[in-house]
């Protein structure tokens, strides 16, 4: 006799909860370290981020559940509040503090999301098959920038965007 998928239901309220329940388990793998007063703010979230990105390719099942879930667990919202205290510790206005934590998760979730995703519906024309075949007249852009040999790099991607965005950030501050 096989297990009913539906058994764990019985337990816990809702598929919600069970699914908040997944991304507390992958949110706990997060533990970024104290922040040090000697070292930047901006270097310490970029170390925290990282960290964040590693922990979701290591597990990149449910990193679309993370992303669709708000931080409504206790361990969740622990980790939340104690990333708000240590940039509001380093000068930063707590609402922007909080806002910027979620740009910068939601940016790196995404990315993630791009690098290791299922794409939606499965899998349809490999993109190289389609890059390949770019018709310079109609895409002149896109074929030329193929056509030169374009590779995609996700950790030089992600260190770019990641970095362009705390920099956006802390002019917006001045």
């Amino acid at each position: 006799m096989g297990v009913d998928p539906m058994a764990i239901y019985h337990h816990l309220p809702s598929k919600a909860a069970v699914l908040d329940g997944v991304v507390e388990i992958l949110w706990s793998e997060v533990q970024p370290a104290r922040f040090a007063p000697d070292v930047p703010w901006t270097e310490q979230v970029l170390m925290a981020m990282r960290a964040f990105r590693a922990t979701l390719r290591a597990h990149p099942r449910p990193v679309t559940v993370a992303g669709t879930h708000p931080a409504v667990t206790p361990g969740m919202l622990q980790l939340v509040d104690r990333s708000l205290g240590w940039l509001t510790e380093a000068g930063l206005d707590p609402a922007e503090a909080l806002d910027l934590i979620d740009c910068l998760a939601f940016f790196t979730m995404g990315q993630v999301l791009a690098e290791v995703g299922e794409p939606a519906g499965g899998e349809s024309t490999p993109p190289e098959a389609v890059h390949r075949s770019l018709d310079p007249e109609a895409y002149p852009h896109l074929a030329a920038v193929f056509a030169n040999g374009y590779d995609y790099h996700p950790d030089e991607q992600f260190e770019a965007g990641i970095t362009a965005l705390l920099a956006g950030w802390q002019l917006r501050r001045s």
